[in-house]
């Protein structure tokens, strides 16, 4: 009898410590589910609160402003939500402008984590091998001063002259010399082109020495340089924005206030591993105190208009290394 009394009691015993056992394994489950979602909650609010989104939208697309000739963010994004580490994603259509039409040439896919050092943005393009077309050689050798040339593609006159009239193009080009944007906007004003981008000069070998530069004998190109495209601007909380398609003279003085703006906003509320490591601009704080000090020097163009518009260029003194770009039927009402 007492062995039979003790069994049961152990069964007993045993299935109530099972049964308490699962309780709290629920219990911590429950709990952890909870903390989850709250952290995952306070990480969700805290990103849309402090617009972190649309912050890195606006300084990605930003900076492939400057670096990229002819290649912009469009306006909308899409996000993900964000991840357990804190880690958002979001992407955008990357676009030329052609003519007066935008061409997309593929995406834009941001990563932003929690650290720098960690983020980053790859460019997704179908049928292309590399997102910057264009190269632009200076006209001098900023050392010495020595005059320098730049090399053309072969037969892009020939080209243009040989397409349809009902088409427009995209036509890259250096000059024979330094100019402010400005004298550039009036070289090119007896010809019915737009001006999409201008290469900078800002300071290169005199007041740092540039990370990556090409060429040989009299010819001298820099890579990983900035220039000046329409304005891009925004609210101080990220959540409007403007964009300025071409440099006019009606656009023009405000586009490079804002490229101003824009660097000290980004010098005085960002690490260098931000502007420089995320987004890949280089020598930032050199460059902008150059252009506070010398203002903006041009050295080429990236143009866009109707083909036979385009090929009255093959006549005007300062261009000089012509590169062509993308075609595309007529839409230049």
């Amino acid at each position: 009898m007492t062995m039979e009394w003790n069994k049961e009691m152990e069964e007993k015993i045993l299935k109530k410590s099972r049964f308490t056992l699962t309780v709290r394994i629920l219990r911590l489950l429950l709990i952890g589910v909870l903390v989850y979602g709250a952290y995952m909650a306070v990480l969700s609010i805290s990103s849309e609160w402090r617009n972190v989104a649309e912050e890195n939208d606006f300084y990605t697309k930003l900076a492939l402003d400057w670096k990229i000739p002819n290649v912009r963010g469009s306006f909308d994004f899409e996000q993900e939500e964000i991840t357990v580490f804190g880690t958002k994603n979001l992407s955008y259509p990357l676009v030329k402008k052609v003519g007066r039409a935008d061409v997309v040439i593929g995406e834009a896919d941001v990563t932003k984590h929690v650290f720098n050092s960690r983020s980053y943005v790859d460019y997704q393009l179908p049928g292309r091998e590399q997102i910057n077309e264009f190269s632009f050689s200076l006209p001098e050798d900023p050392r010495s001063g020595n005059q320098m040339t730049a090399n053309p593609w072969p037969n892009v006159w020939e080209t243009l002259e040989m397409l349809h009239e009902g088409t427009v193009a995209e036509l890259a080009f250096s000059t024979d010399r330094f100019l402010t944007p400005e004298e550039l906007i009036e070289a090119m004003q007896p010809y019915e082109v737009d001006v999409l981008w201008m290469p900078l000069y800002t300071g290169e070998f005199v007041d740092f020495t540039p990370n990556s530069w090409g060429g040989s004998g009299n010819n001298l190109t820099l890579n990983g340089g900035l220039g000046l495209a329409g304005a891009r601007t925004s609210s101080e909380d990220f959540q409007s924005s403007s964009l300025t398609y071409r440099l006019d003279t009606a656009t023009i003085a405000d586009s490079e206030k804002a490229m101003l703006q824009n660097m000290g906003a980004l010098l005085a509320e960002k690490p260098s591993s931000y502007y420089e490591g995320f987004l890949g601009l280089g020598h930032l704080p050199e460059r902008y105190e150059y252009l506070q000090e010398n203002g903006f020097t041009a050295y080429g163009a990236v143009v866009t208009g109707p083909v036979k518009e385009l090929l009255k260029l093959e006549g005007e003194e300062l261009v000089h290394g012509e590169q062509l770009g993308e075609v595309e039927l007529w839409d230049w009402e």
